[in-house]
């Protein structure tokens, strides 16, 4: 395995996002796009943190490290630290947060409550715990390009919302406000945090905590309408009263919004090879005009399809 020249010959390649002053994270190498299936290599400021989603890379670990240590000049900082998280499934399934847990390889752990920079706005996120560190590094272009679309007088619904990143990078740039949306309690927590770390005002009512697609009927009973809606589902999810599937339910789900936006836009996203964008594409209500259609970040380079597909849509209902 040449790691070192596919390395440098990676950073190389994202010499100008590196030189960026807006963003310190993104994908510094990306599986076999950049030559070696089942490895990514992230930078999130001052570190840097490696996956294996193949069991196979284990042997080859030290000399990972080592390339990764003589790239280091090519970057805009020494990291502070240089962690592996193993991304296999576990034998016991029951203990699936241990078996996520990074390890670091070198320097030191990040303190709690870390952050980067990404489009110009703060993100805390956790390099250590968990599958997912609390931004998507594949989305930063598809954030760059909505930001024309936003307006002052704009106020967005942020469905499935995580921790709240388009919500803050809309605030920021010049709508009105956000209301988040998520089942999960713990990452609206982490919403409230990314506004307070980008100095935006936490108010209680904006971070609702629920089922998304039964939010959306009560704001539609309700009368309730908004101008820019986000749709970015996970591909599977399951809670007490219902299953998502996004091959199963995103078409229907979409219908939903078309009672809460009258003369808006509704940015929709799926995050699957299994799906395809002519696929993406006919999941949409007849009426709904594509602005743009969009995919991973240029820094999440492949060899073959895109897997994600993220498309802003014009609905005029008025």
């Amino acid at each position: 395995m040449q790691i070192e020249s596919l390395l440098t010959k990676a950073v190389r390649k994202r010499e100008t996002l590196l030189a960026d002053a807006a963003t310190n994270c993104c994908r510094l190498f990306n599986g076999a796009g950049d030559g070696v299936p089942g490895l990514t290599i992230d930078r999130y400021g001052d570190y840097i943190l490696m996956q294996y989603f193949d069991e196979g890379l284990a042997p080859a670990t030290g000399d990972i490290l080592a390339a990764i240590t003589r790239v280091i000049p090519l970057l805009p900082e020494r990291p502070l630290g240089i962690l592996l998280k193993k991304r296999l499934k576990p034998d016991d399934t029951r203990d699936i947060a241990s078996a996520m847990k990074s390890v670091v390889l070198e320097g030191a752990e990040p303190p709690g409550g870390y952050c980067v920079r990404q489009n110009g706005i703060l993100a805390a996120v956790d390099l250590v715990g968990g599958q997912s560190t609390g931004i998507f590094l594949d989305m930063r272009e598809v954030r760059d390009r909505l930001a024309g679309y936003y307006r002052s007088s704009d106020t967005m619904l942020n469905l499935f919302s995580y921790t709240g990143l388009f919500s803050v990078h809309a605030v920021r740039n010049g709508i009105t406000g956000a209301v988040n949306v998520d089942l999960s309690k713990g990452v609206l927590e982490r919403a409230k945090e990314n506004y307070r770390l980008n100095g935006l005002k936490v108010d209680e009512r904006d971070f609702i905590y629920g089922d998304s697609l039964e939010w959306t009927r009560r704001f539609t009973k309700k009368g309730k309408n908004f101008t820019l809606v986000i749709f970015d589902p996970p591909t599977f999810s399951r809670n007490r009263r219902r299953t998502f599937s996004t091959k199963k339910n995103f078409q229907g789900s979409l219908d939903l919004l078309n009672g809460l936006v009258e003369d808006g836009f509704v940015l929709t996203s799926v995050n699957s090879y299994s799906i395809t964008r002519d696929e993406y594409l006919s999941f949409h209500p007849k009426g709904w005009e594509l602005e743009f259609i969009a995919n991973e970040s240029s820094d999440f380079t492949h060899g073959g399809n895109p897997y994600l597909k993220a498309g802003l849509w014009r609905i005029k209902n008025s």
